[in-house]
């Protein structure tokens, strides 16, 4: 029998709609069965540190570095079907929290890291992970000639910090491969200091009595084109293909900064890195229909508790708004590029210590619409 074309559009168009309302409860289904495995243990608190609550609040001692607010350990809600794994080294903020390490990801593909920013404890981050995580043999990724590849989505000190770390702390065990860093405008500059800066662990590691490979103590830099609104690809080996884009996080110096697109060649992944800042066309490129995308978060309902910003909610509102992502924001940027999952990094939740709960942000970015969203510890999988 012999279908008309209109009889015949409108089953295939029934097909493709059943098709696609498959995999959106597919998608559901995995995420709620995530969050209630993540529900499960907050019922316990994984600390064990004395804890003595100080008489005033303020930058140093914020309600989100205190122990009794950290109540659950690393979780693995990587996909089991797919062999690529996003790891949450760090998920924190400048704010000094001996409970989360300075944002850093990493990005396994066929047992090989790819890393992405390297905030404060970067080094430690790998320990941490690799004890706790038991999703991956991360001693087996983290082999000391696999710590090469590094992608900087913006030179803010929190993001960065750790470059000395990543470039020299393997050194010292007998890391014989050069490191490979891209980033914005600047990264050569920010490596050639420390090289030079830490002239002497480089020369001992080669005139003491290890005899080191001065390979092993060095790093090339590939900056991104400036004057490219979308850059495109800057990387592919067998394993990904890494596209940047530019976002805004900040004005003056640091105009230059850039979201991540990897796209993971043995399984198809794809996994988004935002970095710091609000909704911006770039963003949302980077993203477009993305498995996953790591993106910061604040908080808008707690704002005026922030410790910076400026001294009224107006200044504050104005200033943090310019820097970083609210959950309306958030709410646009899956809207506006189809992401299907995203894990909440480098949170800065506000609220009061009578009020703060530790998933206060992710609950305010899910009142606002945003969906399939988590909020990450350290040493998470996904």
């Amino acid at each position: 029998m012999r279908l008309n074309s209109d009889k015949y559009f409108l089953l295939t168009a029934i097909l493709v709609f059943c098709l696609l309302m498959l995999g959106q409860i597919s998608i559901a289904d995995v995420y709620a069965d995530n969050q209630a495995k993540g529900a499960e243990t907050t019922k316990r608190n994984n600390m064990n540190d004395p804890f003595v609550r100080p008489e005033k609040v303020n930058y140093l001692v914020l309600p989100e570095t205190w122990p009794i607010f950290y109540n659950r350990g690393p979780l693995d809600r990587s996909p089991k079907d797919k062999s690529s794994k996003l790891l949450t080294m760090g998920t924190g903020v400048p704010s000094a929290n001996p409970y989360r390490y300075g944002p850093a990801m990493a990005l396994i593909v066929n047992d090989y890291p790819y890393f992405i920013d390297c905030g404060e404890g970067w080094f430690r981050a790998l320990n941490r992970s690799a004890i706790t995580q038991k999703g991956v043999d991360l001693t087996k990724v983290f082999a000391l000639n696999n710590l090469k590849y590094l992608f900087l989505t913006h030179l803010h000190e929190d993001h960065t910090v750790g470059l000395p770390s990543f470039i020299l702390s393997n050194y010292k065990y007998g890391a014989t491969t050069n490191k490979v860093i891209f980033g914005p405008p600047g990264t050569e500059d920010l490596v050639n200091c420390i090289v030079h800066g830490w002239q002497v662990d480089r020369q001992a590691g080669v005139q003491g009595p290890t005899h080191a490979n001065p390979a092993g103590s060095s790093a090339a830099v590939g900056e991104i084109d400036p004057h490219i609104e979308f850059p495109g690809p800057i990387f592919e080996d067998n394993n990904v293909k890494v596209e940047a884009f530019r976002t805004l996080h900040a004005h003056g110096a640091l105009r230059y900064t850039y979201a991540y697109r990897f796209t993971t060649k043995p399984d198809g992944r794809v996994i988004a890195f935002g970095g710091d800042g609000h909704y911006t066309k770039g963003l949302v490129e980077a993203a477009k229909n993305a498995d996953v995308l790591v993106m910061e978060g604040c908080t808008w309902k707690n704002l005026k508790y922030a410790p910076w910003g400026g001294k009224t909610l107006q200044e504050k509102q104005k200033v943090i708004g310019s820097l970083h992502m609210f959950p309306k924001d958030m709410k646009r940027v899956q809207e506006d590029s189809g992401v299907k999952t995203i894990v909440m990094v480098h949170e800065q939740n506000y609220s009061p210590p009578e009020n703060y709960k530790r998933l206060g942000l992710l609950h305010e970015m899910q009142e606002a619409g945003v969906k399939n969203i988590y909020s990450a510890i350290d040493g998470d999988l996904y």
